[in-house]
């Protein structure tokens, strides 16, 4: 497979802003937030699919403003403990909405489930493989030859990478992948135990910088989307039974939530603000580049969160070609653009 062309993913913070501006504006028909009490709002239950980061900062400055208050909906954001664990437990009806991503849905479908993508949030596949660039030059997928390469246990993308390595002419053999537990990747990677690790930008990204500054060494990284995986990362995602029982909580649910995601990206540091409020432990540092990364994350493709219907289908084909969701023709049940609150396809 061709490998795509490199591209940064920083955009400038002017076109970061005019695009919150624009998702404030498009969505709330350009009108002023409103403080509003109620008295009988709905809870409903958000899995963030891992433990609270910038993120989520979107779902706090919602709930911290009141913005999911005025939709009539009170917002409980839960840890979550991966994608494809978030997947089953949304389908199972334990949480009414979750940030999880096509790939993880797709592997939920596959087996009867009924997961839904209903939004995106970043754009642009977040991950990468990050390296100690002390002991290792990693340029291309090649250099990954002959390696230990560790990723979460719960990671879903691993399921892609053996189709990813053959698109850029590397064995798959060749890799060792290495399933850790999510907690010891980045100390992993940092103190030598193995060569190369998963990264996302918008979460580990930062932490695997905090580490090595700790230890005296500097992180490399290439992205896999700078090399022919070009699909979405994580979004939005419900049920069908919800979807059909009441698409106005939907709406509500992801308008309100949209708001939150374009004021983190106006006003990162007023984000951090909030979201400390809430988890005062989180690193300061850490945490405000979680929230700058993945404003830029959702900008990739000009602010639009709809999801293309040709991005979401090569996430079948990828698992497909790495031996996954063989016969499976279901690509168009895996999402819907009908609540989205901006934009048109």
């Amino acid at each position: 497979m061709a490998a795509f062309s490199r591209r940064s993913l920083f955009v400038p913070i002017l076109i970061v802003a005019a695009i919150a501006a624009l998702t404030l504006w498009s969505a709330f028909g350009g009108s002023a937030p409103k403080t509003v009490q109620q008295t009988d709002a709905r809870t409903v239950r958000f899995n963030m699919a891992w433990l609270p980061q910038g993120s989520m900062a979107g779902i706090f400055v919602a709930i911290d403003k009141g913005y999911f208050a005025e939709a009539g909906l009170n917002v409980e954001a839960v840890r979550g403990f991966g994608g494809i664990r978030t997947a089953n437990e949304l389908d199972q009806g334990m949480f009414e909405f979750a940030y999880i991503d096509p790939l993880s849905v797709a592997l939920n479908r596959s087996k009867g489930g009924a997961a839904k993508m209903i939004g995106g949030i970043n754009m642009r596949l977040p991950a990468g493989a990050c390296f100690v660039k002390e002991r290792h030059q990693i340029a291309k997928p090649a250099d990954l030859a002959g390696l230990r390469f560790g990723a979460g246990q719960s990671s879903a993308i691993q399921a892609l990478l053996p189709a990813w390595l053959k698109g850029n002419g590397v064995d798959p053999a060749r890799v060792e992948q290495i399933q850790l537990d999510p907690a010891i990747v980045v100390s992993s990677l940092v103190e030598g135990r193995i060569d190369a690790a998963e990264c996302w930008l918008g979460n580990s990204m930062a932490l695997f910088d905090k580490a090595a500054k700790a230890k005296g060494v500097t992180i490399g990284r290439i992205a896999y989307a700078d090399f022919g995986l070009d699909v979405y990362g994580s979004g939005f995602a419900t049920r069908d039974a919800l979807i059909e029982k009441d698409p106005e909580l939907v709406r509500a649910f992801l308008k309100a939530a949209y708001r939150g995601y374009a004021e983190a990206a106006r006003d990162p540091k007023g984000a951090l603000a909030i979201l400390r409020k809430h988890h005062p432990l989180l690193d300061e540092a850490v945490t405000e580049r979680q929230i700058r990364e993945t404003a830029t994350l959702m900008a990739a493709e000009g602010g639009s969160h709809r999801l293309n219907p040709e991005k979401v289908a090569r996430t079948v084909t990828y698992l497909q070609a790495s031996g996954q969701l063989q016969g499976f023709d279901a690509t168009a049940a895996l999402f819907t653009n009908a609540f989205v609150p901006m934009g048109k396809p």
